[in-house]
């Protein structure tokens, strides 16, 4: 709170001076009197458009380089340079003890608030107790908390702020039934490691619907840092050791995953006849969908930490939306055709954003004291990729309900 008092103290000071030196100036440079007060208002509503305090967020996520974790990073930059925020990345957290220290490194590199995409419940305990000690408020992002006595450790905290994700178990039941809807029988997996929160829910949707529609689940391959290449022995594998097999399921392909699938289907000429579908998107997705190469996909899940983000910096600026840690929830977007995956890209993840300067501010009760939790969950509700045509001026007419 002193720390809120001041900046607006040296905001104001800052102000005063501005308008005294303009005045001051005013022979010097001959300008009019007109002429140095607008000049004054400009810059006064130009230090308006940012917060007071230019807050450091910090992120621990996987990659920032890969579809999902790049798109997500230049959203979250996009944002920041718009409020006045700074962003941190760190990158190294090849197991769930390294997300603990590079927790413990953006504390150190003076983060205010940080973002975890946590691989399991397990490192939460540690994670709530450093952020405590160091008064660092954390939320987490395409996650939520499984373990019951974990959630009650973490929510008890008041530095944890809340979560967004999406149903990761409905998203793999309805991955499922897609394989079932398109005639598949007997379906080898490539998912991640045991313990990996998201990756255990979509298993564990996928699995109710091979028992409710009578699939197999054949074979399956779990690392959470495949390359291409290796997807590409992986699946060789399968189609060696199952010739039944009529479909590949990726739990997570943005790593490369989901292309090292591709490359190895059309080198054994099985491109069409060995169904895929997948969860998260990866670049040429119209061209895949119209290859035949991916037959059911669902992502557009890179503004999940946004939303984090909201909660975090709407604390920060000492306007908090909520009293409560809270949870977002989004819904993926589905990819049936070329077009679809065309128009996601146009509108959402291609060269402009799914929320544009005015939508990004009015999430913040800084700039927008009408802001609500419950208005900020609306949005996030609302996206899909003809929530973004209609914000936007697009044409919906060209777009499918997702």
């Amino acid at each position: 709170m002193k720390k809120r008092i001041i900046a607006l103290l040296t905001s104001m000071t800052l102000v005063l001076s501005t308008v005294l030196m303009g005045c001051g100036s005013q022979e010097n440079t001959g300008g009019t009197t007109e002429q140095q007060t607008e000049e004054t208002s400009s810059e006064t509503a130009q230090a308006s458009d940012k917060l007071p305090e230019k807050f450091k967020i910090g992120v621990v996520i996987w990659s920032t380089t890969d579809d999902l974790g790049g798109a997500s990073a230049r959203l979250l930059n996009y944002a920041s340079d718009i409020i006045g925020c700074e962003m941190v990345y760190n990158t190294n957290i090849s197991s769930p003890e390294s997300q603990i220290t590079a927790t413990e490194n953006l504390i150190a590199a003076g983060c205010n608030a940080i973002a975890i995409c946590n691989y399991s419940d397990d490192i939460l305990p540690k994670i709530t107790s450093l952020c405590e000690e160091n008064e660092v408020y954390f939320t987490l992002i395409w996650r939520s908390i499984s373990d019951p006595e974990v959630k009650e450790i973490v929510e008890a905290s008041p530095y944890y702020l809340g979560n967004t994700c999406e149903s990761e178990e409905e998203t793999g039941y309805m991955m499922g039934e897609s394989f079932h809807n398109m005639g598949c029988k007997n379906i080898a997996v490539i998912t991640m490691e045991k313990g990996d929160a998201t990756a255990d829910a979509r298993d564990a949707g996928f699995d109710r619907a091979c028992e409710e529609f009578g699939m197999n689940r054949i074979s399956e391959v779990r690392n959470n840092t495949l390359t291409a290449e290796e997807t590409t022995k992986a699946v060789e594998n399968f189609l060696a050791s199952f010739p039944e097999m009529d479909g590949i399921f990726v739990t997570g392909g943005s790593n490369t995953i989901l292309e090292g699938v591709i490359q190895a289907l059309a080198l054994h000429n099985k491109t069409g006849e060995v169904k895929v579908a997948c969860i998260d998107f990866i670049s040429d997705l119209d061209k895949y969908i119209e290859e035949g190469a991916i037959d059911a996909i669902s992502g557009g899940h890179f503004v999940d930490p946004l939303f984090s983000y909201m909660l975090m910096v709407n604390k920060l600026a000492g306007t908090p939306l909520s009293d409560n840690c809270e949870q977002i929830d989004l819904n993926f977007i589905n990819l049936q055709s070329p077009e679809d995956a065309r128009n996601y890209y146009k509108y959402c993840e291609g060269d402009s954003y799914p929320y544009n300067e005015e939508e990004i501010r009015s999430m913040v009760k800084y700039f927008n004291p009408d802001m609500t939790i419950d208005q900020l969950k609306e949005i996030a509700a609302a996206y899909s990729i003809d929530d973004v045509v209609s914000r936007h001026g697009g044409d919906s007419a060209d777009t499918t309900n997702n």
